[in-house]
């Protein structure tokens, strides 16, 4: 895919050089920033640096866009934009015809401004200190070989992330795939299980149905056994005594 080129910031005439001037009244009453001292024709830094900083230095517009205060001595080597609306609304035009904030962060770090917090837009440059603004001389714009190198970049990064989100997603359908397998496995051998439990419940009982009538009918046998036993002894025992007696008597005659 061909790297779109990126809208460069067109930025609003002046009068003059090294200051900024217009009407008082375009932006809230009076809050254009003041003249940027220290800064000659001769060596002139690019008019956008030259515009950032005049608008990070106005005390106007503190509230929206300015300094980060820190504790090195010799001023703030970073700014930040506050309120992301009110300067789209009311300090880019000031700089741009156009309210287009991507193309004024792309103009930015085109100049080697570099975001500095993951919290807020906070950006720095080297080149870019509080009350020094004899060192804006040294900012120069990134060269479109470097850019298209940068984009170039970006756009793998965005392809790798692309490709990532897409494994990541067929991960999650592998596992919901895995996990719903499981449970229909779960499922079936539950089934298998309760059926066994009702076959071997059912085996049982009838074993032991089963056992029980066993246990009767031998309890009637065993009692029938007995009752012909005590005939059989009854009948037998007589005539043996009688022929034992009759032997006895024999001998001793």
């Amino acid at each position: 895919m061909a790297d779109k080129e990126v809208e460069e910031i067109v930025l609003v005439s002046d009068n003059t050089e090294g200051s900024s001037s217009g009407d008082d009244n375009c932006f809230g009453g009076g809050l254009l920033p003041e003249p940027v001292r220290g800064v000659r024709n001769c060596g002139r830094p690019p008019n956008f640096v030259t515009k950032l900083y005049e608008l990070v230095s106005n005390k106007d517009t503190d509230s929206i866009i300015s300094w980060v205060p820190n504790q090195v001595p010799g001023g703030a080597t970073s700014f930040a934009i506050w309120n992301e609306v009110d300067f789209i609304n009311n300090v880019l035009p000031l700089m741009s015809k156009s309210n287009n904030f991507d193309s004024f962060i792309t103009q930015v770090h085109n100049y080697g401004f570099k975001k500095v917090s993951w919290d807020r837009r906070e950006y720095a440059n080297e080149w870019f200190q509080e009350g020094k603004p004899r060192l804006l001389k040294h900012i120069k714009r990134r060269n479109k070989k470097n850019s298209s190198e940068k984009e170039k970049l970006e756009n793998e990064i965005k392809k790798l992330e692309s490709e990532s989100k897409e494994v990541d997603d067929e991960l999650h359908a592998f596992k919901a795939y895995v996990d719903n397998t499981i449970s229909s496995q779960q499922k079936i051998l539950q089934a298998i299980a309760n059926t066994m439990k009702s076959i071997f419940d059912h085996h049982r009982s009838h074993k032991e149905v089963v056992s029980s009538d066993n246990d009767a009918n031998g309890l009637a046998l065993v009692g029938q056994q007995n009752h012909e036993t005590s005939e059989l002894g009854e009948s037998s025992f007589t005539p043996s005594c009688e022929i034992l007696t009759e032997e006895v008597n024999t001998n001793l005659q």
